[in-house]
């Protein structure tokens, strides 16, 4: 394939990937990689690539693609998941989920948003770089990972821990997002468990009992008290996310600056009691609980410990895997402000930078101290039946990926 990769023809062979890669099932669970894995190893042959292959779980494999310049530079990686969510009862799509239906200008199937389309983008534009090996200043990486649902251990975590290549200058990730606004950070995470002892007895002579519901609301509602905190994040970037308020929440929702802004706290599931005529002798709840920069991990169990005191009655714990430290980059930093551009002069003009409300493994890498920004299409209902994102949106997506990339490897 030796076609200008910014020519029309990049958008119809665009378009034909992301299609592709929708008709290779990788629900995860079950987490097995290997069939798209193959189809994007093929797609990615050419002289100037170099593919490594990992696979440090049976059926769980990574790709690391390397386009070496010809000059020193900065090392620029793009990261990617070719694991989905499960396409769950296909009766309820309108086509088939694997299909990769193609209709008013919209493109069908479970993964089209997170992340098939946008592997399809990131991997052309290693493809249309490889182009340009000879004048590049610097190096292209492509990592593209089999566990990001299932939070990263054998995919973007293992590669950062034993491929050195995976780590550089600058991080860019095409996850589902808007492309009006360039994602610059994702707030921390945590999962309790809490459970509460009662006593049980007939409802009649509730004075011979204790009722484990009312012990564990009580405690929740202390709990929910977590939202009333005042922010912690850094002022110029709470500032930067006022500016960006209006179209942000345009994309994703009124409230969406508060989310970002403050400590949330979901009670996801309650399970206690059987009839109503007998005191319930032991309750259970989860509770998803999402931080911002300028509180951490441990500031959060303090917190929490503080208030459930309040409640000897209540056993608590966090959920083994579910917790993530908060990370962002500068909104004033050269990758953001780069990204700002491009989606300004390719996409609206009046682009925002923001956080991210949902989990990318962009967090991982910021972890590692690379700055990172998330920058992808528009998942339409992510997730559930008939995900799909408009064709457009991914062509443009496609657009300032590449004008990133080139300006960050002196290809501009």
């Amino acid at each position: 394939m030796t076609a200008n990769m910014d020519t029309p023809h990049a958008d119809t062979e665009l378009i034909s990937l992301a299609r592709q890669l929708i008709q290779i099932p990788s629900e995860n669970p079950p987490g097995d990689t290997t069939a798209v894995a193959s189809a994007v190893a093929k797609h990615l042959d050419h002289p100037h690539i170099e593919i490594n292959r990992f696979e440090p779980q049976k059926g769980i494999v990574n790709l690391v693609a390397i386009v070496r310049g010809a000059e020193a530079g900065p090392r620029v990686v793009l990261n990617g998941h070719l694991d989905t969510f499960t396409a769950g009862d296909p009766a309820g799509w309108s086509a088939d989920p694997f299909s990769g239906d193609l209709r008013d200008g919209r493109l069908y199937g479970r993964g089209a948003g997170d992340m098939k389309a946008g592997v399809a983008i990131l991997v052309t534009v290693v493809r249309a770089l490889a182009q340009q090996q000879g004048k590049m200043k610097g190096e292209l990486v492509l990592t593209l990972v089999s566990d990001e649902e299932t939070g990263g251990t054998w995919g973007t975590r293992w590669l950062l821990a034993n491929v050195p290549e995976s780590r550089g200058d600058y991080l860019l990730n095409a996850d589902a997002g808007h492309p009006r606004v360039v994602r610059y950070g994702e707030k921390g995470v945590m999962w309790l468990k809490l459970t509460s002892r009662g006593k049980a007895c007939h409802g009649a002579h509730v004075h011979l009992g204790v009722n484990a519901i009312e012990l564990l609301t009580a405690a929740l509602n202390d709990l929910l008290t977590l939202r009333d905190l005042p922010t912690r994040l850094p002022a110029h970037v709470l500032e930067a996310m006022k500016e960006a308020r209006e179209v942000s929440e345009q994309e994703g929702g009124t409230g969406e600056f508060e989310s970002l802004r403050d400590i949330t706290v979901n009670v996801g599931s309650f399970h206690s009691g059987q009839v109503p005529n007998i005191v319930p002798a032991h309750a259970e709840a989860t509770v998803d609980i999402r931080f911002p920069s300028g509180f951490s991990g441990e500031d959060m169990k303090r917190l929490i410990a503080e208030r459930l005191s309040r409640h000897p009655a209540i056993q608590w714990e966090t959920v083994p895997g579910s917790e993530t430290e908060p990370a962002l980059t500068s909104p004033d930093h050269r990758l953001v402000q780069c990204f700002l551009k491009h989606a300004r002069e390719k996409v609206a003009p009046e682009a925002v930078a923001n956080m991210r409300v949902g989990l990318t493994d962009a967090r991982l890498f910021r972890h590692a101290g690379m700055p990172a920004v998330v920058y992808g299409p528009t998942a339409f209902n992510m997730g559930g039946v008939d995900e799909h994102v408009l064709i457009d949106q991914v062509k443009a997506v496609y657009q300032v990926q590449l004008a990133v990339a080139k300006e960050l490897l002196s290809l501009a």
